[in-house]
């Protein structure tokens, strides 16, 4: 199946094309349009007997790339879990040699903070317990659909994992405070189209 290991290219590539005098949105559109040329070599592959594929990709390659798409995820994984990527890499700001060297003995003005403030109406440091322990759940119910799951469920884990982590956070709350906004889903209507935008298709060649 697909995954979002694309994504650092696509960044690469919309920003060149963006640099060049193209817009966001038509520079996205010829990503995708490159993406549904490139996932026919895709298809191909899968119509090859797997010796030629083992051949073409032996478990050696195939293992490496695999363990080095992890380790490159894990320091984004735990920016996530504690709270969020940007609160992440604004925790320095609280640094005393930031405080003393910058900031003057004060906080350092005119960047993000380090509070986590995208979980609807709680706002927490980053790393603290309650963000720690929703990511734990998510966790261990990876671990659950591992261990006991049928072959379909292992299949999707990720997703169903992060489903329930949504489903933590909607039923908890801290201090009273929700962690889920739920606001525009009460305002939504009950049958609408989801396409919202449409992007014409091309072609990057770089």
């Amino acid at each position: 199946g697909t995954s979002f290991t694309f994504l650092p290219i696509y960044e690469i590539a919309i920003q060149s094309m963006k640099a060049d005098g193209i817009s966001g949105e038509e520079a996205y559109g010829k990503m995708l349009g490159t993406s549904m040329l490139c996932a026919v070599l895709e298809i191909l592959f899968s119509l090859l007997p797997g010796k030629y594929i083992r051949k073409i990709f032996p478990p050696v390659v195939s293992a490496v790339s695999v363990s080095l798409i992890g380790i490159a995820l894990t320091g984004t994984g735990m920016k996530y879990w504690g709270g969020g990527v940007v609160c992440a890499e604004m925790g320095w700001k609280e640094h005393a040699q930031v405080r003393d060297s910058v900031g003057f003995g004060m906080p350092v003005s005119n960047v993000p903070s380090s509070v986590c403030s995208g979980s609807a109406q709680v706002a927490l440091p980053y790393g603290s317990t309650e963000y720690i322990g929703l990511g734990f759940s998510v966790l261990v119910f990876l671990v659950v659909i591992e261990l006991f799951g049928s072959t379909f469920m292992k299949n999707c884990n990720v997703i169903l994992a992060l489903l329930f982590g949504y489903f933590v956070a909607g039923v908890s709350n801290y201090e009273g405070l929700p962690y889920v906004d739920t606001s525009k889903i009460e305002s939504a209507p009950v049958v609408d189209f989801l396409w919202t935008q449409w992007f014409g298709i091309g072609f990057y060649g770089p």
